[in-house]
């Protein structure tokens, strides 16, 4: 009942109990909603950890203490459920951020997944059809080979254009997809990780795309039927990151690369952040400035600088 309370930020508590068991289910079903499935999973994941550590040293998850989740932080991630979260106590701030400072000295940054540029979807383009060895030492055949060259090209190919996420692209149906008479195409993403409300989004697709969908499109496919054959959004970035490696690329690629690598193709051709926020459906400029910092730094004020000398 405490959680959800503070879950639907109610701040009458006492008037809870009045309800019947069904309308907080009702309710508790809703709120569960503004998160993403993946997100809810991560959540549970991480609170059974928290739960766990409480065990072993003896003291209650909830309410939890900012002195406990500092102690926390130093050995592993901490989720809140549903209270307010201690994370914003000033002493946890301060564990949060020497853990950042100690990984930054020993060299432990971030890692970005490697960029699907303009010149690595043509690397891929130029190598996605020749046939592959499994790990049995089985080559495929050329038509297998083909038709699964075919897939990747797709792939890659529509998700730079519509800078889609791999749940999104997981998520296409033949009904999405809409080929003009000029070659282009427009593709609509009807609900995202960044758009849990569902208004949907129409997104462009340049005449490569467009043609790299018609060769995968079956002869009368279904309105409902999965444009990229029923992968999950792990198949799709095992898909990128093969065909990657196939084509002899440097660097991690995974399904965030597409994304990455029309953001600092967009930023080199002149595109602001906020354009990049737009075409990439992000809530902030903090991402595609994060992705495509190299580009930026290329078009800045010292850069321009030089250049006008």
């Amino acid at each position: 009942m405490r959680t959800l309370v503070a879950t639907t930020g109610a701040t009458d508590a006492a008037a809870a109990p009045s309800l019947r068991p069904e309308h907080m289910e009702r309710i508790a079903a809703a709120a569960a909603e503004v998160l993403s499935a993946n997100t809810r999973r991560a959540y549970a994941t991480a609170w059974r950890a928290w739960v766990a550590w409480c065990a072993a040293e003896g003291v209650e998850p909830m309410p939890a203490q900012p002195i406990l989740v500092a102690a926390y932080l130093a050995e592993r991630e901490h989720g809140s459920r549903g209270a307010p979260s201690p994370a914003v106590h000033p002493g946890v701030r301060r564990v949060l951020r020497g853990i950042a400072r100690r990984q930054a000295s020993e060299g432990r940054t971030p890692q970005q997944a490697a960029a699907l540029t303009t010149e690595a979807l043509a690397a891929i383009r130029a190598t996605a059809h020749r046939p592959r060895t499994g790990p049995g030492g089985r080559t495929e055949s050329a038509e297998r080979a083909r038709r699964r060259g075919d897939m990747d090209v797709a792939i890659v190919t529509v998700m730079r254009d519509a800078m889609l996420r791999r749940s999104e692209a997981a998520a296409l149906t033949w009904s999405d997809v809409e080929c003009l008479p000029d070659g282009t195409g427009r593709l609509t993403v009807r609900r995202s990780k960044a758009d849990q409300a569902g208004v949907g989004a129409e997104l462009f697709l340049g005449q490569d795309a467009t043609a790299a969908l018609e060769r995968i499109r079956p002869e009368s496919p279904a309105p409902k039927s999965p444009v990229f054959g029923g992968l999950g959004g792990r198949a799709i970035a095992d898909r990128i990151r093969k065909a990657a490696r196939a084509a002899g690329l440097e660097g991690e690629f995974s399904g965030h690369s597409p994304r990455i690598g029309m953001a600092r193709d967009l930023a080199a051709s002149g595109a602001s952040t906020t354009a990049l926020m737009m075409a990439g459906r992000w809530h902030s400029e903090r991402m595609p400035a994060l992705y495509a910092r190299g580009e930026l730094a290329g078009r800045g004020p010292v850069a321009r600088y030089y250049g006008d000398a």
